[in-house]
């Protein structure tokens, strides 16, 4: 019924992947604003080492979701990592829960297979479960040729009949990276 596994996947994909060469993205924050009685989000940033965060934790589906809830993004960018952000002209595709975990499965299997207990293809309604993310690094691989370096930040809400019931934001930090390039 609601999005929650669509911003959870969406998290797990942007730590997941591979990173590009010359950029380093690194998780800065999770946060979930409201809408815990549809999916509880207990997400954390952590340091994973000297040089990585990851994103460690449990999202629990609190009643069954299908495509009703639709869910929509917002990007937002603070070129110079000072929390002064601008909306950016980009978002993800508006879509329901069960077709955003289809695409996920077709598009980004290795992210969709380290989430423990992540729902099936086709699998709709999403059942009650809980799933656990466990020190996924960014997916670089998932971001567009061309971004600026600073601060990211992507909202994403959750809407039935136009009301919004789910929000949750994380933020990204894109850096050079030329220390790790061997120069």
């Amino acid at each position: 019924m609601f999005g929650w596994q669509y911003g959870a996947l969406l998290i797990v994909a942007i730590g997941h992947i591979q990173p590009a060469l010359g950029v380093k993205a690194n998780y800065e924050r999770f946060e979930q604003f409201f809408g815990q009685e549809y999916a509880d989000f207990d997400l954390r940033v952590r340091k994973f080492n000297r040089t990585t965060m990851t994103l460690n934790g449990t999202i629990r589906i609190n009643q069954p979701m299908d495509d009703t809830a639709v869910f929509q993004s917002d990007v937002f960018l603070s070129r110079l990592g000072n929390q002064q952000f601008q909306h950016y002209p980009m978002h993800l595709p508006t879509c329901g829960i069960c077709q955003f975990f289809d695409h996920l499965h077709e598009e980004y299997a290795s992210v969709v297979a380290s989430i423990i207990n992540v729902p099936e293809l086709a699998e709709c309604p999403i059942t009650v479960r809980t799933m656990h993310i466990i020190d996924q690094e960014f997916p670089k691989d998932v971001l567009p040729d061309g971004l600026s370096m600073g601060l990211w930040k992507l909202v994403i809400s959750a809407a039935v009949n136009e009301t919004v019931v789910v929000r949750f934001m994380i933020s990204v930090r894109l850096d050079d990276d030329w220390g790790n390039m061997g120069l």
